[in-house]
């Protein structure tokens, strides 16, 4: 029992050690940008708009491209609403690059 006991310990110490360890980048961002190029994982996205009929676009790509590069967005009819975005259990994933289109709104995004 005492060995049993001794090799779960063990193991869970070298599963910690080699864990993965990186945590995302959380960044608000305010106008168009080009967040990130090549593989991406978005893990959630909170906004709020600045402006009546606000909101955010995500592309893989490296511009505001073709709508068959759109991977999500959000927006709100009135000012000052928002909402969450939750990829936690399964990322967004990415290819390309992560573009961000921003119209009269705030966006914080987790990412990876």
């Amino acid at each position: 029992m005492k060995r049993l006991i001794l090799f779960l310990l063990i193991l869970s110490i070298f599963s910690y050690a080699f864990a993965d360890r990186e945590v995302p980048t959380i960044t608000v961002y305010t106008s168009d940008t080009l967040i990130k190029r090549g593989d991406a994982k978005i893990y959630w996205i909170d906004y709020v708009v600045t402006a009546n009929g606000g909101g955010f676009t995500v592309y893989d790509a490296l511009t505001a491209a073709a709508e068959n590069d759109i991977k999500t967005e959000g927006s709100q009819a009135t000012a000052l609403n928002g909402g969450h975005i939750d990829f936690t259990n399964k990322p967004l994933e990415l290819s390309t690059g992560l573009y961000l289109d921003v119209t009269s709104c705030s966006v914080v995004i987790a990412y990876k």
